[in-house]
């Protein structure tokens, strides 16, 4: 038991730091992109924080399988290079217990990141769409910053507003351009309100002008309004969301749609991979102690990256129906578990360490 603890220390140490740095890494990009999103007026500044804690608590369903696997790998990697791995094995540590150790620890840790990615992760997904909705009904005068040249979402519309009204339900001297049917429109008016209608969001213009066309030309138009409506896209204002993905998981395992049940899967891939990966992370973490704590790192960054790609790809083919859902995305886990017993095969007494029978000490790696 003495080993035993002392490597759970290890482990468990290391697994904190990566999840650490994983998830700072993580909350400063997405907080990068959220500014972004609040200059451009698509995001309000009062709720950037809720959005940022609510995606964060989405995105620990992949850090979580990462940061393990990580873990695995840095913690055994320096045991390797300090020669006290190598000094368990010659005393008869086998490389069995070490990687039942592994196994369990995986597993107890595959519960925790089942928890995040079949409620708590969805949970959270929900709760970021609904707000998002919640400020595509709003009239978004908060997000716009007056004596400001803004551009609206992806379109070529250019939108500036001298100042807010003094009542705050408006925008003064208004200002549009934009290019429709390939002639270049400008909108001047003295006051605008964005308002909703049949679920579409307009700009509502009163006293202005409208100037068509190129000045000089035969096809240039002025025209004078009382009152004039300019649509919006909902797309501009509201980021793009994908429903599924916040469908409870109790409603997926009804469903027979095919998007439904890669949804379900991926979910389920989350703890899977967290185990497989971690027993993984076992064999390629040993290295010669010349070799230094980071020799199979890359490699095992370059495996990490090509089994998440293969569960994408998997997750998409049974979207589309091109694969049927009793194969779905395990054959990808099936892969990983093969490279798995393989590994055991080659580096620690062959079907004796598959079966939990090994007892004489593995050889230290050369």
């Amino acid at each position: 038991m003495i080993i035993e603890r002392y490597l759970f220390k290890e482990l468990a140490g290391t697994l904190f730091a990566v999840t650490a740095v994983l998830f700072l890494i993580f909350v400063s990009s997405w907080f990068a992109r959220l500014l972004g999103r609040v200059a451009a007026g698509s995001v309000q500044a009062d709720v950037i924080f809720l959005l940022l804690g609510l995606k964060s608590v989405d995105a620990l369903m992949i850090l979580l399988p990462l940061a393990f696997y990580l873990a695995v790998l840095l913690a055994f990697g320096r045991l390797y290079k300090d020669s006290e791995m190598t000094a368990m094995l010659a005393c008869g540590v086998s490389l069995t217990r070490v990687t039942r150790l592994v196994f369990w620890v995986g597993v107890g840790f595959a519960l925790v990141v089942a928890l995040v990615s079949l409620y708590v992760a969805p949970w959270a997904r929900g709760e970021r769409y609904q707000l998002q909705e919640e400020m595509s009904a709003t009239t978004g005068l908060e997000a716009v910053a007056a004596g400001q040249f803004r551009e609206l979402g992806e379109s070529d519309v250019v939108f500036y507003a001298e100042r807010l009204s003094k009542d705050g339900e408006g925008m003064e001297n208004v200002f549009i351009q934009g290019v429709r049917k390939g002639n270049l429109n400008l909108v001047v008016a003295e006051r605008g309100t964005q308002v909703i209608e049949a679920g579409a969001r307009y700009l509502l213009l009163k006293n202005g002008y409208r100037y068509e066309g190129i000045p000089g030309q035969a096809d240039f138009r002025i025209i004078q309004f009382a009152a004039h409506k300019v649509l919006l896209q909902q797309s501009e204002v509201v980021l793009q969301v994908d429903e599924t993905s916040a469908v409870a998981t109790r409603q997926l395992w009804q469903s027979q749609k095919p998007h439904e049940v890669a949804e379900l899967q991926w979910r389920i891939a989350m703890p899977v991979s967290a185990v497989l990966l971690a027993l993984l992370a076992v064999f390629l973490s040993r290295t010669n102690p010349r070799q230094g704590r980071y020799a199979k790192f890359f490699l095992g960054i370059l495996v990490y990256v090509i089994y998440s790609n293969l569960l994408g790809v998997a997750k998409t083919w049974v979207e589309r129906g091109k694969v049927e859902p009793w194969l779905g995305i395990w054959w990808v886990h099936g892969l990983l578990l093969l490279a798995v017993l393989l590994l055991m095969l080659q580096h620690a007494g062959g079907v004796r360490l598959l079966l939990g029978r090994g007892r004489a000490p593995a050889r230290a790696p050369r």
